[in-house]
């Protein structure tokens, strides 16, 4: 019989504010099974927490873990054979983990590594969970056709769809408007349309899978929420007729604000071609207007940093939520936004909250997350689906 591991007096939080003050979190195999007065076994793993904060593990939405996020990761991504992806993405996927994301969704890569990476990643123990939509679904020529299913019409993408869904993907990703990194596209111009990509919505959605949608331009965004797509990624040209429109049909916007930022900000310097610059330049100050209007009127925002892209990678979600905060948005909100909102939007029921009955994906931080999201920055201990990873330079006992 597995010992119990309990987490001891700490104080514990969620996307719905304080749970327990100085509190044991009993967790059984991969499960929370009691917060608050547990009681102690003599068999039990104990773990003490004092003075610091147990919240849930992070999510990011948005990510692309076949890329290495350096300043210009497609060619790489062309160039490398499957199996090299895959070993360069393993470590990755670690460091990820070890940042304190515990689940990440995939949006798009070499088919055959994402999907096998999220089946397996529930046996490799040091991987978050891994949710991946496979080849994302892009018209001929569209935006990252190199990693995606070129299709030219509504029963094109409805084949493609069936096609992801039959190899196991948990998300349907498609492309709205042309994008950044697809050199001889202008970002942001639209490009699947409404008929095509409502074919996929209605595919995914008989199978209870989302759809997400690539929007970089205003024409694009408005084509891919009138077609019903679950959330639109990035979110660039978004104004407050649309906003309103996803406020009130539930749609989730998944900014990716910071790696816009690193672009942006560090730039030529650092290697990137002047391509991508250039796009990223014209929109980004669109997309900052965006996500600081959607939080004032109500948008559901998931957290999401295009981890995988140039500068960008996906275990670093704290500098998108900071970004969050300096727009507008409350530091428990932000914390929200990587957890309950995350875990809705993937259709994880069990994820995003420390309650009893939830996955054991858990952070121990030495601060208050609700009043400073950079707390979340440096975990202490990071548990995984009920295992605690030995997290570098940790001032925690966690081998009791």
């Amino acid at each position: 019989m597995s010992r119990s591991l309990v987490l001891a007096n700490g104080r514990v939080i969620d996307a719905r504010g304080v749970v327990a003050e100085r509190a044991d979190v009993r967790i059984d195999g991969s499960t929370i099974s009691a917060i608050g007065a547990v009681g102690r076994h003599p068999t039990d793993r104990v773990v003490d927490v004092s003075a610091r904060t147990v919240c849930p593990g992070l999510m990011n939405a948005h990510v692309h873990i076949c890329f290495d996020g350096s300043p210009d990761p497609e060619p790489a991504f062309r160039s490398e054979s499957a199996v090299e992806t895959a070993l360069r993405a393993l470590p990755r996927l670690t460091e990820t983990l070890m940042r304190g994301v515990t689940t990440v969704r995939d949006l798009g890569g070499k088919e055959d590594v994402t999907l096998t990476l999220a089946r397996l990643s529930a046996e490799v123990v040091d991987s978050p969970r891994v949710l991946a939509a496979g080849r994302v679904v892009t018209m001929t020529g569209g935006h990252g056709y190199w990693m995606g299913i070129e299709v030219d019409g509504p029963d094109e993408a409805r084949k493609a769809t069936r096609r992801m869904i039959k190899a196991g993907a948990a998300v349907i990703k498609v492309m709205a408007t042309a994008g950044m990194m697809t050199i001889g596209q202008r970002a942001g111009a639209p490009q699947l349309t409404v008929a095509e990509m409502a074919a996929c919505v209605e595919e995914a959605h008989k199978a209870g899978i989302p759809v997400a949608a690539h929007v970089e331009g205003r024409d694009g965004a408005s084509n891919a929420i009138q077609s019903g797509v679950d959330s639109i990624e990035h979110g660039h040209g978004l104004d407050d007729t649309l906003l309103e429109t996803m406020a009130r049909n539930g749609t989730v916007l998944v900014p990716t604000i910071a790696c816009d930022r690193a672009i942006v900000g560090r730039g030529l310097a650092a290697g990137i071609p002047r391509f991508i610059i250039d796009d990223c330049a014209r929109l980004a100050p669109s997309l900052e207007t965006a996500l600081r209007r959607a939080i004032e009127i109500g948008v559901t925002i998931a957290a999401g940093n295009d981890g995988g892209a140039p500068l960008t990678h996906p275990g670093d979600l704290v500098d998108e939520l900071e970004v969050y905060v300096e727009l507008g948005m409350s530091p428990a909100a932000a914390l929200a936004s990587a957890t309950i909102n995350t875990a809705s939007l993937f259709g994880l029921t069990a994820a995003g909250l420390v309650e009893a009955g939830h996955d054991a994906d858990l952070l121990v931080v030495d601060g208050d997350p609700l009043l400073s999201i950079t707390a979340l920055r440096r975990p202490e201990l990071v548990i995984a689906r009920g295992r605690v990873l030995e997290v570098e330079h940790s001032p925690i006992d966690y081998h009791a």
